[in-house]
């Protein structure tokens, strides 16, 4: 079993992995919040998370790589919101994976530039290449328990919303996902190559960077756990207030995999693997007319 205790090596005090955490989980979520005020929302955002990363890093003259860094993950992680803050407003729910990417990317870097500065390098966020063959078999059995962890969660959810008659809200929820992802018109293993960046984000950000920092945080690997799931949760309610329980749960399952494996690669690979296999269906659905049979507002 995997020491746990390598992800904290070297992580910063208790205040300052509190700023780290309130930081990158604005910089996720802030610029996506204002988007729909308009650009210069987006640009105010984007110049305050700038202040913001400027003091944690507190950069000496010559770090003027890390400040260069800095600029350019926050250019990425606010441009795909940009872009879409300019575009003529769609009806319904809309998905473009280019922003998604783009954003991807840019936190990414992002987050890489802190743990430089904290003086963490890639053992202590999972990045191993010692034994990834092994790590490849063992994202199979991470595949298994995320479809267990995924099913078990859905149908009491699932009979708790019948119970407080919320079904309809929540398929009409599911069925704008569905179509806003169909309209990308993607192929499989295209969207499979971008959940890989996307996911991998996702993983990077959410589990190897945030749960470690929640440990120094709140002192316990368990709660960090779950405050990492929460975190992870709450970019998600456009899918349904079940969908956020069920990703709560999901983003649990791999914050446990990652102490027990201390790999990120399965995680990865788990989390693409389950959002394709998502896609995948969705499309079957689509062409045998099943989702246009479902109840429309």
């Amino acid at each position: 079993m995997f020491n746990a205790d390598v992800l904290l090596e070297k992580a910063p005090p208790r205040r300052r992995a509190l700023q780290e955490v309130a930081f990158v989980f604005l910089a996720v979520f802030a610029p996506s919040v204002v988007g729909g005020l308009g650009r210069w929302a987006v640009v105010a955002v984007g110049v305050a998370l700038l202040g913001a990363g400027l003091f944690l890093l507190r950069p000496r003259k010559e770090d003027w790589a890390a400040i260069l860094a800095l600029i350019v993950a926050l250019v990425g992680a606010c441009a795909g919101v940009w872009e879409l803050a300019g575009a003529e407003k769609p009806e319904g729910l809309s998905l473009s994976m280019t922003p998604l990417s783009i954003r991807a990317l840019g936190m990414c870097l992002l987050v890489a530039v802190l743990l430089w500065r904290d003086g963490q390098g890639p053992a202590q966020v999972g990045v191993v290449r010692e034994g990834w063959p092994r790590e490849l078999l063992v994202s199979l059995a991470v595949i298994a328990g995320t479809y267990v962890v995924h099913i078990g969660v859905a149908v009491p959810l699932g009979l708790l919303a019948m119970a407080l008659k919320l079904t309809g809200a929540e398929l009409m929820a599911r069925k704008d996902v569905a179509k806003a992802l169909l309209e990308t018109n993607l192929s499989v293993p295209a969207f499979a190559a971008i959940m890989l960046v996307v996911t991998g984000f996702e993983e990077f950000v959410f589990r190897a960077f945030l749960v470690p920092r929640l440990r120094v945080v709140l002192g316990r690997w368990v709660p960090a756990v779950l405050a990492g799931g929460v975190l992870f949760a709450v970019g998600h309610f456009y899918e349904g207030v079940i969908a956020v329980f069920q990703t709560f749960a999901l983003g649990v399952w791999f914050g446990f995999v990652l102490l027990y494996r201390g790999r990120l690669l399965p995680l990865i690979i788990a989390h693409a693997t389950f959002n394709t296999v998502s896609y995948a269906l969705m499309l079957l659905l689509a062409r045998s007319g099943f989702l246009d049979k479902l109840p429309t507002p």
